[in-house]
């Protein structure tokens, strides 16, 4: 959508401006067209520096009004224990892209949303662990930047050939079954969303024997055309797929 506006600036030769603000999820921007004949570029400072005064067309839209924005999805393990003490979070989210080298999410956005998982988790009783051999459970977070390898719709874990996920071995035990989820997954993947699995690190281990995925989430919808906005938008996902998950808790 396109808004017009006109401004003026006192004694000025050719001070006559249009405003075109582009509203846009995507693209917000201004243009500045002079409607007179610029005679002196010299003259065109005082109309540059107005630029940085109207670098804005638009307010950051209303949070509250964003909720229906992002779609939040759990499940778990009906048969799961989660009254343990203990779990490690990975320090890092995973970037699914389609890049042949392993890629990690990184900056404060990233720190903030690990933050929201830690902090849900002690709130909920538990304790983060020092390291993977000690914890009781285990988190892995992954964003999902392309569908490249995503390639079967067969199995939950169409992504699993991806360079450099998440392997049992990561966790320090012995399953070399690999993983599986004890339950259906039923959504399908898209772009710029985040995965989310907990693992039983104290399931039983062997040559043979599969790491079980005893709750996952998939959060999906981030695309306000603002960075920020977005990692405010999945710290309030992350928010909520535990509190739609009420049986995770050590209390």
């Amino acid at each position: 959508m396109l808004i017009f506006r006109q401004k003026k600036f006192p004694r000025e030769p050719f001070s006559t401006l249009l405003v075109v603000c582009i509203k846009s999820p995507r693209y917000l921007g201004v243009i500045l067209y002079n409607l007179n004949i610029i005679k002196d570029m010299k003259k065109l400072i005082p109309i540059l520096l107005a630029v940085f005064a109207l670098a804005s067309c638009e307010k950051d839209p209303d949070m509250s009004k964003l909720d229906d924005n992002y779609l939040v999805y759990t499940n778990h393990d009906e048969k799961a224990d989660f009254k343990v003490p203990t779990f490690y979070l990975a320090d890092k989210i995973l970037v699914i892209s389609d890049s042949k080298e392993p890629e990690y999410l990184e900056g404060e956005g990233a720190e903030q949303i690990l933050a929201a998982y830690t902090d849900n988790m002690v709130a909920r009783g538990y304790e983060a662990a020092a390291d993977q051999e000690s914890a009781d459970l285990g988190i892995q977070v992954s964003y999902i930047a392309s569908t490249y390898y995503f390639t079967s719709y067969t199995q939950p874990e169409w992504w699993w050939d991806y360079p450099g996920y998440w392997g049992p071995s990561y966790w320090g035990g012995n399953w070399g079954g690999g993983w599986y989820y004890p339950y259906a997954v039923t959504y399908s993947y898209s772009t710029n969303s985040f995965l989310t699995e907990m693992v039983n690190l104290k399931a039983e281990q062997g040559d043979s024997k599969k790491l079980p995925v005893v709750w996952t989430s998939y959060l999906t919808g981030f695309e306000t055309g603002s960075k920020a906005i977005n990692r405010t938008l999945a710290v309030e996902a992350v928010n909520q797929s535990f509190t739609q998950s009420p049986y995770l808790t050590n209390k």
